[in-house]
């Protein structure tokens, strides 16, 4: 596969995924890491400082995955935005145009304080892209 998306978000699910998308990922391929967090339109932040520490969180979970995984060939990239996790995945990944997304099954989010379940789901459902979901 040259192309792999896979969702990040600090759970032992996303953990998985990510292992799974490195045994699969070829050697000239790109691993995209994605990290959604809540849109601030939401209204689940009160405080413009605490939206602010989502984003840092973000970035140093994806950091800290990439200094990890150093020991790969591979190109990296990684990818915050904001919104709903399943739509922006489904988006990124046509726009991307990647051979599978990858996902964990459940868990909770290290980024923020919300369950990302039913994410593997809305994704499996709509995407019109690969999707493997792993436990």
């Amino acid at each position: 596969m040259k192309k792999i998306l896979v969702g990040i978000d600090g759970s032992e699910g996303s953990n998985l995924a990510l292992e799974k998308a490195v045994s699969l990922i070829s050697e000239d391929g790109i691993i995209y890491l994605i990290a959604v967090i809540p849109s601030k339109n939401k209204k689940l932040f009160f405080e413009e400082d605490i939206y602010k520490k989502i984003w840092v969180k973000a970035q140093e979970l994806i950091d800290n995955i990439k200094n990890e995984l150093d020991f790969i060939n591979n190109d990296i990239k990684d990818i915050i935005v904001e919104g709903d996790a399943a739509e922006k995945i489904i988006d990124i990944a046509a726009n991307l145009n990647v051979d599978l997304i990858v996902l964990g099954c459940r868990g909770f989010n290290k980024i923020g304080v919300y369950p990302i379940g039913s994410v593997a789901n809305k994704v499996v459902q709509y995407s019109h892209k690969p999707v493997m979901v792993v436990r």
